[in-house]
């Protein structure tokens, strides 16, 4: 396929377009990036530049491709409603503008980022039942998580008028295996002292690589009509068991019967069913450790 991959060339230091490009590429696809930053500061075969939040720009961009995979978005997750209304309004406008004009191409696949933080992230609300499942009722607490709320119901309607199906991918915390990365495996044995560090997020987290893979099996997917599926890691970042995790931060929350000492707590059965998403990644494998 065609694939247009819009912000392919990565932002806010995360990485992840020219790893989803990669990704789409092994397996055989022609990929276009559609970005505002030029990748490596050089325009060359395969970019286009574009403002998504311009419809016309985006429309034009998108022409000729047979599927796109939406990842252009503020990635920044901020804490309260306040300061997020640029956020918000960035975040919606370019899903808008995109789905929109692909709906118009009748394109066979729209596959698009959202995200963890829909499910509840910080939680501040202490969660009654983990793991968390992808048919739970959205309840973002930030300007980004209810973009991307907002952002999937947009995806249900515009698949229903249209017949286009759309793919979300709720990415937990993506990890790199770069050093130095703002999101580096080194950073993780600094979790493992204090369980409240990344309480937050209920301790989940992803690697690039299995991002990208869910991405390409999200497009080559039979899934008709809008789904939406958590991608996550297998496990926790965590040395200590769920139980422990829970007892020492969330003493209220049940554990549901059947999940594992360290398992995942925001489960990916989902993505599983729908398309094959098998992560390959662990902490573990990555830092060499037990």
């Amino acid at each position: 396929m065609k694939v247009a991959v819009t912000g392919g060339t990565g932002s806010w230091d995360r990485g992840l377009g020219p790893v989803v490009i990669a990704a789409l590429e092994a397996q055989g696809h022609e990929v276009t990036n559609l970005d505002r930053a030029v990748p490596g500061g050089i325009e060359r075969r395969g970019f286009i530049r574009v403002d998504l939040t311009d419809y016309g720009q985006t429309f034009a961009a998108l022409h000729g491709h047979d599927a796109v995979i939406q990842l252009a978005a503020n990635g920044e997750p901020d804490w309260d409603h306040v300061s997020g209304a640029a956020r918000f309004h960035v975040n919606t406008l370019i899903a808008y503008n995109v789905f929109q004009a692909a709906c118009v191409l009748r394109m066979r696949k729209v596959v698009w980022a959202s995200s963890e933080t829909v499910l509840g992230f910080p939680f501040t609300i202490p969660p009654a039942v983990l793991p968390t499942r992808d048919d739970d009722p959205p309840i973002p607490t930030s300007s980004y998580g209810i973009s991307k709320a907002v952002t999937e119901d947009l995806a249900r309607h515009m698949s229903r008028a249209y017949g286009v199906p759309f793919v979300g991918l709720r990415f937990s915390n993506i990890f790199y295996d770069t050093p130095g990365h703002v999101t580096s495996y080194e950073r993780i044995p600094g979790f493992w002292d204090d369980p409240h560090a990344k309480k937050f997020d209920l301790w989940a987290y992803v690697d690039a690589r299995d991002t990208a893979v869910s991405c390409v099996q999200a497009l080559e997917s039979d899934i008709t009509g809008a789904e939406v599926m958590t991608i996550a890691a297998a496990d926790t970042v965590m040395r200590q068991t769920n139980a422990e995790l829970l007892a020492a931060c969330y003493p209220g929350c049940a554990l549901r019967p059947g999940t594992g000492p360290h398992e995942t707590l925001i489960s990916i059965a989902q993505a599983r069913e729908l398309i094959g998403y098998e992560p390959q990644w662990t902490w573990r494998k990555v830092l060499g450790v037990n």
